[in-house]
């Protein structure tokens, strides 16, 4: 069984990383959607919860300033302390105040001497410490002592009265959910003082230290202190509410959240597949300027010198690799990114070779244009424009145009008579290998003929193209054109093109397509040689 590449293996880890991708990228936007109905539907029952609390507290408040107007409505009362009359306007103060149970007149602060409802105490029994004591007020949350009753009573106290009330007073509020818990808490004393039935008083205790968060007992609690007593209101709601409300706010946030995704997951996919794909890839490195150019040279046959060098965009990759043109300029033709490569192409050509141009008047650097530049006037304006913000002559730029641009023969024409009125020179690039022929080119006014390389090729053999370069030699004289012979790679190729009067020539026998460096290295060397 044969085992699977290291690249198949890759290849597929790919794969799966980018699915996996994807669908998390999908799944993302419902998650937050969720989450974000979840913390709704909990700030929503939050802020219900706690103004229940708060309806909790107003009561509490309420029945302290009922105890607080009874303990001031005995400061009033007259007569001999714990005598008869004493004990009827007792009685009377405490039945006016709804909620107090009993009112009862202390010695010393601390010792019971007689109350509204036990009338004279013959033991005067002392108070337990307070669990709270404020300017003026004193607090005891749980008394059971004092009318022996076994009951707990809140009291409250002054120096000279004490008001008795029953804590389940202060929890007394209707409310329409029976789901619901109040329950007090005494902040001095962390207990519970008084609750519902359906409260449970560990969790109750855990609700008041952690408020905001669902217990062990399914209820989500919320806790306000009240500023006027050492009490806290705590309010509980089953969780089950909340999740009433969730489900509620999730049929509004989750929509959101599957489209959102759905839409995250397809321009993800778009982008994966354009930053993966060769196109993608082409398109970044025209944007962020990563394409290089190499300059092959071009050479006067009969003296040996060069007169040129022809721009070659290459795609540098990682380690060195390069991706050859003849598959990603028809790429770039194909998808619209041809123009843009070329603007980089003039760019880069400006940037490495101006100063040389400016020096060198007997050179000159010529760039492939593409069919699409051949029916607008469009690099005919970026030459324009750009040549003398670096100071070089139009006659040091040539273009070269292949015949697949003469296809729109009227807009090519138009393009190639302003080219060459601006001081360009226009050479006809892979001449017989395309659509024109001699018909198309007898209605151009060009200067350069350049002889594709499968023609040279053929030079001195007995191929059955053999008769093709002589011909189209041929053409080029009767034209009265200019000719560079491309792709020429041995002395014997040079020497019978020299002879049938070709001027130019460019190949590897010359210098193959070096960076921009090795070209002026090339052209130093070359000037200090002597003539041949």
């Amino acid at each position: 069984m044969q085992m699977p590449s290291r690249r198949t293996l890759l290849h597929h880890s790919y794969l799966v990383l980018m699915v996996l991708g994807i669908i998390a990228v999908a799944i993302t936007p419902v998650g937050i959607m969720t989450y974000v109905a979840e913390k709704s539907a909990q700030a929503r029952e939050y802020e219900a919860l706690l103004l229940y609390a708060r309806r909790g507290l107003a009561r509490v408040e309420l029945v302290y300033e009922n105890a607080r107007g009874a303990l001031n409505d005995m400061k009033n009362v007259k007569g001999e302390t714990c005598g008869d009359a004493y004990l009827q306007s007792m009685r009377h103060v405490s039945l006016t105040h709804r909620y107090v149970q009993d009112i009862i007149t202390l010695r010393d602060r601390e010792y019971l001497m007689c109350g509204s409802m036990l009338g004279r105490l013959t033991q005067q029994t002392r108070l337990r410490p307070p669990s709270w004591q404020g300017p003026g007020h004193r607090v005891w949350l749980n008394a059971y002592d004092i009318e022996n009753t076994g009951i707990p009573m809140l009291v409250i106290a002054d120096a000279r009265n004490a008001v008795l009330v029953d804590p389940d007073s202060l929890v007394d509020v209707v409310v329409e959910d029976p789901g619901l818990t109040l329950s007090l808490v005494g902040t001095a004393t962390n207990e519970v003082i008084a609750s519902w039935h359906n409260a449970q008083p560990e969790y109750v205790l855990k609700g008041y230290q952690s408020p905001g968060t669902r217990q062990a007992d399914g209820n989500y609690y919320v806790m306000v202190k009240s500023n006027q007593l050492p009490i806290a209101v705590v309010a509980g709601e089953p969780t089950g509410n909340l999740m009433r409300h969730w489900y509620a706010s999730l049929r509004i946030w989750l929509p959101f959240g599957v489209v959102l995704g759905l839409a995250a997951a397809a321009a993800l996919w778009v982008f994966i597949r354009n930053r993966s794909s060769m196109v993608g890839q082409l398109r970044d490195a025209i944007r962020r300027k990563r394409l290089l150019v190499h300059y092959q040279p071009i050479v006067d046959l009969t003296t040996r010198r060069c007169i040129g060098a022809e721009a070659l965009v290459r795609w540098p990759q990682a380690k060195g690799a390069m991706i050859r043109p003849d598959i990603f300029v028809p790429l770039a033709e194909d998808n619209g990114l041809i123009q843009s490569m070329t603007d980089l192409v003039l760019d880069l050509v400006c940037a490495e070779m101006a100063t040389l141009l400016q020096l060198r008047s007997d050179l000159y650097v010529s760039i492939n244009l593409a069919a699409i530049d051949l029916s607008t006037e469009r690099f005919v304006a970026v030459l324009k424009r750009k040549l003398p913000q670096v100071g070089v002559e139009p006659a040091r730029i040539a273009i070269e145009a292949t015949e697949r641009g003469f296809m729109d023969a009227d807009s090519a024409r138009d393009v190639i008579g302003k080219l060459r009125a601006s001081g360009h020179r226009v050479l006809i690039d892979d001449f017989g290998t395309g659509y024109s022929g001699l018909s198309y080119l007898q209605t151009f006014e060009v200067d350069v003929l350049k002889i594709d390389k499968s023609f040279i090729d053929t030079v001195g053999t007995e191929a059955a193209t053999a008769s093709v370069a002589p011909h189209i030699v041929e053409i080029g004289h009767s034209l009265n054109l200019k000719m560079i012979a491309e792709g020429v790679e041995t002395e014997a190729q040079a020497q019978w093109l020299q002879a049938h009067g070709v001027q130019s020539g460019q190949g590897w026998l010359f210098g193959k397509p070096v960076p921009a460096a090795d070209f002026l290295a090339f052209l130093a060397k070359d000037r200090q040689a002597p003539e041949p």
